[in-house]
């Protein structure tokens, strides 16, 4: 089975909606933080989300709606894109656990702090893979 572009901006639809909506949740958790005085801040794992958002924009959605033929290439790029997205944003579940000590380090004392060690650890792994996975998918579609 092949996959077509419509395919193709299916998945990255998904997955740019699922971003925005975790993004628009952590800005509300935020927001009374905030008013209260509290420090607020990005957690590292934000950053996997708003890195899978850029992501699929920038490599499957706009060069698919963009370009007046799609190239074998221009698809390949978008499942890469997807899949990369897809890992950051599967890291994202574990490293925001961990920015929150919920069972990921959870035995750590003291305040929260921007970019837990488990935390950082997390988004590392999350980068690399994504890294690895967009590899690893190029590869696929041009053999």
């Amino acid at each position: 089975m092949e996959i077509g572009s419509s395919d193709l901006l299916t998945a990255a639809a998904v997955i740019v909606g699922f971003g925005i909506t975790v993004i628009m949740f952590r800005v509300q958790r935020e927001i009374p933080v905030q008013e209260k005085g509290e420090p607020n801040w990005l957690a590292w794992s934000d950053y996997l989300i708003l890195g899978s958002i850029l992501l699929t924009i920038g490599l499957a959605i706009l060069p698919l709606l963009m370009l007046p033929r799609v190239s074998t290439l221009t698809r390949s790029l978008a499942a890469s894109a997807c899949v990369a997205a897809f890992i950051l944003q599967a890291g994202y579940v574990f490293g925001i656990l961990a920015h929150y000590r919920i069972e990921i380090g959870r035995k750590r004392k003291g305040p929260r702090e921007k970019g837990e060690p488990a935390e950082r650890l997390i988004v590392k792994l999350s980068a690399a893979f994504a890294g690895i996975g967009f590899a690893i998918v190029m590869w696929l579609h041009c053999h």
